[in-house]
């Protein structure tokens, strides 16, 4: 076999790194390859270098995926979209869309769950997610003003419905938030205990 023919599998195979190994160390690998053709015969060479790739390759993808920063965005749409759904159906009443409603809910939060898993880097650091129930208690709280103040002073002003209605969005939106964030701390909870 020939030495530019070896070379030029060997820097294909390179491109199974992940991508921020093979750019910091790529170049360097196909070099050290090709001195090690010129100084060594070349099926030690090759036995070495599949040898090498069978070892470092499932270690260097660990470790990116280790170093991987959770992205919530995703989970937290999720979760939001199946809140959102379920104060529709809740909201609407009627006993179909209820159901269809809640269903869609249920499908939406289990993919959220499952989006927060499989997003969720091996190395469990400090949990995000820790305090979910904050945002859902303020929001409960928010809602709960709301509902007194209304019912003390009866009738809403002219303008004051506005305010209401953008009181009680918040108020649900940070009960949403607390509730995504709790399926994620929940859907976090089996790493935490394996890694401790």
């Amino acid at each position: 076999m020939s030495r530019d023919l070896v070379v030029a599998v060997y820097r294909q195979l390179v491109r199974l790194y992940p991508r921020a190994f093979r750019d910091n160390y790529g170049t360097d690998l196909v070099d050290l390859l090709d001195e090690q053709l010129r100084d060594e015969p070349t099926t030690r060479v090759i036995a070495r270098c599949l040898a090498d790739l069978a070892l470092t390759l499932p270690h260097q993808h660990l470790e990116a995926h280790m170093e991987r920063s959770t992205n919530l965005v995703v989970t937290c749409a999720l979760g939001a979209l199946a809140f959102a759904t379920a104060v529709v159906g809740v909201a609407v009443g009627h006993p179909a869309i209820l159901a269809a409603c809640l269903a869609i809910a249920t499908v939406t939060a289990g993919l959220a769950l499952l989006n927060a898993r499989r997003a969720r880097p091996l190395a469990v650091r400090q949990p995000a997610a820790a305090h979910w129930w904050k945002p859902a208690v303020a929001g409960a709280v928010v809602l709960a003003a709301l509902v007194a103040i209304t019912t003390a002073t009866g009738e809403l002003p002219d303008g004051g419905w506005f305010v209401a209605m953008a009181t009680g969005l918040a108020g649900l939106l940070l009960v949403g938030t607390g509730l995504v964030l709790g399926l994620v701390h929940l859907a976090s909870r089996p790493a935490r205990r394996a890694t401790t």
